[in-house]
């Protein structure tokens, strides 16, 4: 008699929540919609789940199966985040659970968002990335269009409950409730574009429905950054096409002091042209944007906002205002920055070796520098040197490093991938870069929790997939290989099944 042996079916809830990929989902999805006025709290509580989840993930796959060991550049992981539970003890008395949260976050953007290229291959990463960049920019573009739609219907803006809505001190915000996070997002959107256009077109699926998509994606994009009037978002677009120029011009360089010069000067006018276009074209299309605001409509209409009364009705603000500018009301061009990093240094004098901890700027500034507005220094790296002293910096200033010599280094070493896979390597390099500028204005390197934050640490994630998957490439293909790469060689021989 046979006996037919029948599989258990999985249950799809444990599926769902062992998937990294759901996580990783889930989890910028949250952040993503966290900005947004009317939803802020209930998406922020679902992220605090989500840290629980990513803990589980963290034990499960990297732990357990030990893909930990895949992790590029570990061992100084291991030892910024450890010098980063060290500050948080030194400062037991004050904010120690928010300390050790914050630890954790930088541990869920290290190995569960950087730590996706430990992932089977780099065409395995290179799917989960496609379908989350055409979330992100379906979605922030919906947020682009359903903010200047408002933009068209109130001029003036409205606020409710406090909330600014469509325009805010002369800066467009949509439904979002800063214009600089604005700016941010359209321009992730535009860069998500960028890269979506190269992977299809590295696989033959770049249909023309698809480039009429991402066109009109990347101009809804690009005028929502333009009326945000957004400064730092400027500098970050600027800085992008920037290194897309300098690929070009030295992707082919040979050495050569006469050609090295020639390919400087080009550099350095294409860098102008660049920065004066961008200038340009944003404040054409503020003036643009004006003029057709102020000619849309009656004047009654032109001027007038919207705004929730205590008891919560929307009333109608009387016709008192001037026409609509983008014009930047905060002339001081470095918007108060230079004095919280001047308040900083207060405190850097106070800890300089191991730092206070993050959750402890607000406490430490009142006792030492006679207080602080804001709850960070606008500045990535005096965020880290602040929160994590200088042990703390010194060991991430070696990690940022070792990661971007390792994907320069592939970019012009292994030029033919590169264009082979439609140069998705560079675009990553080039948005790393724009970011890294962006940062000293923002914080938004690492500590900060926001969709900012993870975002980058994913894309340096699929940067570092694609210069794995080159290396291993380049030591199955060639016999004369180092002393100090034969170990890595005899493990891509094992692997040789899994790469692309």
């Amino acid at each position: 008699m046979n006996l037919a042996v029948t599989a258990k079916k999985p249950n799809p809830i444990t599926t769902f929540f062992n998937s990294e990929q759901n996580f990783r989902f889930v989890f910028i999805g949250s952040l993503l919609f966290a900005s947004l006025n009317i939803l802020r709290f209930y998406f922020y509580v679902i992220c605090g789940l989500s840290m629980i989840w990513g803990a589980y993930l963290f034990v499960s796959k990297m732990i357990y199966r030990r893909r930990v060991l895949r992790l590029r550049n570990r061992r100084l992981i291991y030892l910024f985040l450890c010098s980063c539970f060290i500050s948080c003890f030194l400062h037991f008395q004050t904010n120690l659970a928010v300390n050790l949260y914050y630890v954790c976050w930088m541990g869920v953007c290290f190995f569960l968002f950087y730590g996706i290229h430990t992932g089977r291959s780099k065409n395995s990463c290179k799917k989960e990335i496609l379908i989350l960049f055409e979330f992100i920019n379906f979605v922030t573009t919906l947020i682009m269009i359903a903010g200047l739609i408002l933009l068209a219907l109130f001029p003036k803006g409205f606020d409710i409950s406090g909330d600014s809505f469509a325009i805010h001190e002369n800066r467009f915000v949509g439904i979002l409730f800063n214009a600089n996070v604005t700016a941010f997002y359209a321009i992730m959107a535009f860069i998500c574009c960028n890269i979506m256009w190269a992977i299809r077109h590295s696989s033959n699926r770049l249909t023309l429905k698809f480039k009429i998509y991402y066109i009109v994606c990347m101009l809804i994009n690009v005028i929502s950054v333009f009326l945000s009037d957004s400064n730092d978002s400027l500098l970050m677009f600027i800085v992008y096409f920037c290194f897309i120029a300098f690929y070009v011009i030295f992707k082919g360089y040979k050495r050569s002091i006469i050609g090295f010069i020639f390919r400087i000067i080009a550099l350095v006018l294409a860098c102008m042209v660049i920065a004066a276009v961008l200038l340009s074209a944003r404040t054409m299309l503020q003036a643009g944007v004006s003029q057709l605001l102020s000619m849309s409509a009656p004047d009654a209409q032109i001027s007038t906002g919207v705004t929730a009364s205590p008891d919560g009705e929307v009333v109608i603000r009387p016709d008192d205002e001037p026409k609509t500018t983008f014009a930047h009301q905060n002339k001081n061009i470095d918007s108060g920055r230079f004095v919280i990093w001047k308040q900083s240094l207060g405190l850097f004098t106070e800890f300089p070796i191991m730092g206070i901890g993050k959750a402890n700027i607000v406490d430490y500034g009142e006792k030492y520098v006679g207080g602080l507005k804001y709850t960070d220094f606008h500045n990535g790296l005096m965020t880290i040197i602040i929160s994590y002293g200088l042990v703390g910096f010194f060991l991430f200033m070696v990690l940022a490093i070792t990661v971007a010599k390792a994907m320069l280094k592939a970019l012009f070493r292994y030029r033919k991938e590169v264009k082979t896979d439609g140069r998705v390597l560079m675009l990553v390099i080039a948005f790393c870069a724009a970011y890294c500028v962006y940062s000293m204005f923002e914080v938004a390197l690492l500590v900060d929790i926001s969709y900012r934050v993870v975002i980058f640490w994913l894309i340096i994630g699929l940067g570092m997939s694609y210069v794995s998957s080159y290396e291993y490439h380049a030591i199955l293909t060639h016999d004369n290989v180092p002393d100090r790469c034969r170990s890595i060689r005899r493990a891509a021989l094992k692997r040789k099944n899994q790469l692309v």
